[in-house]
């Protein structure tokens, strides 16, 4: 397909009243518009565009909507992702957002809520912000390359800290507790394992005041401190 300047937007839900409403809303608002009914024909579509937005449900059946991103954010951090699900559960929201998700809309909605989120998400400045770097102090995390620098001078990392760096930097100023972190990693560890990773971790984001960005939240887990993030 050619670019154009109208978004392409990839709708995947396999509620068919809601693809076709969804669908017909969208195009009536001058978007280019693909659906499907399954992650499995979404991986399809993928390989032949390259789409600006992704509209994502997270009941799914055979693979669910949470289980898509995480593997489709192995190979794509920069296109947004919005989550739609009829669920309400707190759970599910965090868990969208630790695998990278960028918002989070919860059925019903509104449609021109729906589109304000879109237009949100699609704007240059905010899409730059939510799926590339992350700042911290002197420190920035780049998404797209798993790099953490200090005033640009790159600082190593392991896979298993970038790994926990990624799910931060999606939940910045967020509370993860280490049942939380276990789960989303791609390696099997316990949440006692955790600890001793984030220890490590800890010691290479101190701030000025030798004070850590990586916070301990007594009986619930850890956050990652940021004043430019909300």
């Amino acid at each position: 397909m050619q670019k154009t300047n109208i978004p392409h937007i990839l709708f995947i839900d396999d509620d068919n009243k809601i693809r076709s409403l969804v669908s017909k809303f969208l195009k009536e608002k001058k978007f280019y518009v693909s659906l499907s009914n399954n992650t499995a024909n979404a991986k399809k579509l993928l390989n032949f565009y390259n789409f600006d937005l992704i509209l994502l449900d997270i009941m799914m059946p055979k693979e669910d909507g949470v289980s898509f991103l995480k593997s489709f954010r192995r190979i794509n951090t920069n296109t947004p992702v919005l989550m739609l699900t009829a669920m309400k559960e707190i759970d599910s929201k965090i868990n969208s957002f630790g695998t990278g998700c960028d918002d989070y809309l919860t059925k019903p909605f509104e449609p021109q809520e729906l589109i304000l989120r879109i237009n949100k998400l699609l704007n240059p400045r905010v899409n730059n912000t939510l799926n590339k770097k992350i700042v911290f102090g002197n420190y920035e995390y780049n998404l797209d390359f798993q790099e953490l620098r200090k005033n640009k001078e790159l600082i190593k990392l392991t896979s298993i800290e970038n790994e926990i760096m990624c799910l931060f930097c999606s939940n910045i100023n967020m509370v993860l507790s280490r049942d939380f972190l276990a789960k989303n990693l791609d390696v099997k560890i316990n949440s006692r394992s955790i600890d001793v990773v984030i220890t490590r971790l800890r010691k290479k984001i101190i701030n000025e005041d030798r004070s850590s960005f990586l916070r301990t939240i007594r009986g619930s887990g850890y956050m990652l401190k940021s004043d430019y993030e909300n």
